[in-house]
């Protein structure tokens, strides 16, 4: 969760704490896209603290891609990139990123046999509540959009287990991870809600807590209508929209 004001008696640094302000700001839109964030004399008497360690702050949200500095002019809020949209049909993340020219990357924090709750368990049928476990953070050009949990039963990942380790689900697509395991994929069921992120949401994905997010809990099944996944998909609505195109 970002700061909403600084603490000097807080173990996090000054610069860090003022950052983290000044970016709630900015995810807030108190200061807009293209408009000047404040001098770095304004930034040091409003807080308090010296123009370096103003400096120091700036830098921080420069390094986030979320201000640019302009010399002889000051510090601005960056224009946000156009939303990512996603491809609306069966298909992995990096192939929705291949399709918008963008590069996709995973950033794995679970990958590993584990008991699913319960109503993983019926959706995917498995026998002993045994199922593999995925979870990663979706990264555009190497900027957070989303993150996803990912349960798939035991068997399928022991028909193919170098698919699925921790280093090949870096930098491979999850879908061509199944269908290299002798899964045909055919059809998901999806369904969408809006969401409120909580701290730990919020930190993964590099954004404030209560913020805004897109929910998707999908059940993806292969030709013999056996369920293969079941995900719960978290996407940041200010990088990610969905588009519906629908015929009559």
């Amino acid at each position: 969760m970002l700061l909403t004001e600084i603490q000097p008696n807080r173990a996090m640094p000054l610069y860090r704490q003022i950052a983290e302000v000044l970016q709630l700001r900015i995810h807030d839109g108190v200061v807009t896209e293209g408009r000047h964030l404040g001098s770095e004399a304004g930034l040091g008497t409003e807080f308090g603290v010296s123009r370096i360690t103003i400096r120091q702050a700036l830098s921080e949200l420069e390094q986030k891609a979320l201000v640019e500095r302009v010399p002889g002019k000051g510090t601005y809020v960056r224009q946000r990139e156009p939303k990512v949209e996603r491809i609306t049909r069966l298909s992995g993340f990096g192939e929705n990123m291949s399709a918008l020219g963008l590069s996709a990357e995973y950033r794995t924090l679970e990958a590993k046999e584990t008991f699913a709750p319960p109503e993983v368990s019926d959706r995917l049928g498995v026998a002993g509540r045994r199922a593999f476990l995925l979870e990663r953070v979706l990264l555009a050009d190497g900027s957070p959009v989303g993150m996803h949990v990912s349960y798939l039963p035991s068997w399928l990942v022991s028909n193919a287990p170098e698919r699925f380790t921790r280093g090949a689900l870096e930098s491979g697509s999850l879908y061509t991870a199944v269908q290299a395991a002798g899964c045909s994929l055919a059809r998901a069921e999806e369904i969408v809600e809006p969401v409120m992120l909580d701290a730990s949401q919020a930190g993964k994905l590099d954004t404030h807590e209560v913020a805004l997010a897109l929910q998707v809990r999908r059940t993806v099944y292969e030709s013999d209508e056996r369920p293969v996944e079941y995900a719960t998909i978290i996407y940041r609505t200010d990088a990610y929209t969905f588009r519906l195109e629908l015929g009559v």
